[in-house]
């Protein structure tokens, strides 16, 4: 061979080559044209199979993915084959099975040139086939994941660094046999190989260099799709969850507000809708810092010459509290010491609380009685704030409080009454802490002083007047600050 035609030899061998490198770019080009387009799983397994039929010229094409539970492949999409002779097409992966399942394993691509009966593909009339591991991420490496110690496991700390691609590693699952182990190692989240491309060679062509070039950068990218397609699968499903969730507690939040909303309206029906006559003024009102409140107030009538006056405040909020006081109030009612001492009715009432009822609450009463035929204003405290009783003539006021324990947490409780004569007419307010400590945005509270001197401005007003001008200046000194108790106050006039 002459100088000239060895030359002219290898410029047509150099042009061959280049030739199929840019058709292998083309058809890798076109067909990744194709997946990127895929809006999910399955036309993005169409796409990949219709592209290296239609642009390689591979006449039978199949993805099949990997069935972590029967420890097989099944085909999840395909062209050139009947789909019937497919449907019961699962190929094992065990280590005695086909050469296809070391592309698993070993995530590289296999090419067998002749394919055994052993082989499963054989029952589809297979000559020879090349598959590639279609591989996700692995963001972390096995041993660093199960915070492995093996230091003696061939993967510990290695270049290759995947338990499953190693038949000698993975000392960490402890696992007796090989099949075990990758059973074991397909069901973990690191592992990479979420399926194959398989192609059939039986009519095809031999496989060339750029041929593998071109077939292992579509799969790669076809990899990354995938897992993009998992991850918003996942995203679906969380939020399917959440959704299902919201709906849920939206159902169970509207129940729980229509039970409150219904215990508040019982609760309401238990606090006084009118007052006794003998009263020159009087005027309540209370707001619960949640549906329903753990406070309580009423004014009524004993006897025609005895009237009662009580405020009381359960610890803590909502339905307990409210349920609680609600308790006080028929045992208040009932008290066969009514009229006669209110420290014994607060005794007879905490020795029944204490005995029955173990709510881990306690109730701080502000409890009177007025004896309109003698004057007398006989009244105790358990553990409740003082309360302020104002001459309205002079202007004087006088606190009316009593060294008592609050009620429902001890046997006994040592409250005493008291006895004030009144000569002349008084204006009475009763309320309970959500009023005196309320606090601002520097945590200040309103003090009790700033109630008496407004009941000293207002004493030629009426008792809803001082009410309502007390509420406007508590919300006023509070600025934007919501009420972080429950907040009630009776106001009587009495002569």
């Amino acid at each position: 061979m002459t100088t000239s035609e060895s030359t002219s030899e290898n410029v047509s061998d150099l042009t061959d080559t280049l030739k199929k490198q840019v058709q292998a770019y083309f058809t890798s080009n076109e067909i990744g044209k194709i997946t990127t387009q895929a809006q999910n799983m399955g036309e993005l397994f169409n796409g990949l199979c219709l592209g290296f039929r239609e642009l390689a010229g591979y006449s039978r094409v199949m993805v099949l993915g990997i069935d972590s539970e029967k420890f097989c492949l099944k085909p999840l999409h395909s062209v050139g084959f009947d789909k019937e002779k497919l449907k019961d097409f699962r190929p094992e992966i065990n280590i005695m099975s086909g050469e296809y399942a070391d592309a698993i394993f070993l995530n590289k691509h296999i090419f067998v040139s002749s394919v055994p009966e052993i082989d499963s593909f054989s029952l589809l009339g297979c000559k020879a086939y090349i598959t590639f591991p279609l591989l996700k991420r692995a963001l972390n490496e096995c041993w660093k994941v199960k915070k492995c110690q093996k230091t003696s496991c061939p993967t510990f700390n290695s270049r290759n660094q995947f338990c499953w691609t190693n038949i000698d590693s993975g000392f960490a699952i402890n696992a007796p046999t090989e099949d075990i182990r990758r059973s074991i190692c397909i069901k973990c989240k690191q592992f990479k190989c979420e399926g194959l491309l398989w192609l059939d060679l039986t009519d095809h062509a031999a496989i060339t260099g750029e041929d593998t070039t071109m077939i292992y950068a579509t799969v790669t990218q076809v990899g990354l799709l995938i897992e993009s397609f998992r991850v918003h699968e996942d995203l679906v499903k969380v939020n399917e969850k959440l959704n299902l969730t919201h709906a849920e507690l939206q159902k169970a939040h509207k129940s729980l507000k229509e039970d409150l909303q219904a215990a508040s309206l019982i609760q309401q029906q238990l606090l006084p809708t009118s007052f006794p006559k003998g009263l020159s003024d009087v005027f309540a009102t209370y707001k619960a810092n949640l549906y329903v409140s753990g406070d309580y107030y009423d004014c009524f009538e004993l006897s025609n010459n005895t009237i009662a006056f009580v405020v009381a405040d359960v610890s803590g909020h909502g339905s307990a509290a409210a349920m609680l006081m609600s308790m006080f109030k028929i045992m208040l009612k009932s008290s066969p010491f009514n009229g006669v001492s209110p420290a014994q009715t607060l005794r007879a009432i905490n020795s029944t609380l204490v005995s029955e009822v173990d709510s881990g609450k306690f109730i701080t009463v502000f409890y009177a009685i007025w004896l309109k035929n003698t004057n007398e204003f006989i009244y105790t405290s358990a553990g409740h704030n003082p309360m302020p009783i104002m001459n309205k003539r002079t202007g004087e006021i006088e606190l009316l409080k009593s060294s008592g324990f609050f009620i429902g947490m001890m046997p006994e409780i040592k409250v005493q009454d008291r006895i004030l004569k009144l000569n002349g007419e008084y204006r009475i307010s009763l309320y309970t802490d959500g009023i005196n400590e309320a606090a601002n945005s520097a945590k200040e509270q309103f003090g009790h002083n700033r109630i008496h001197e407004l009941m000293k401005e207002s004493a030629s007003k009426s008792c809803k007047e001082f009410v309502d001008t007390l509420l406007q200046r508590v919300d006023k000194f509070c600025e934007s600050e919501e009420l972080t108790d429950d907040a009630t106050i009776l106001v009587c006039d009495i002569k």
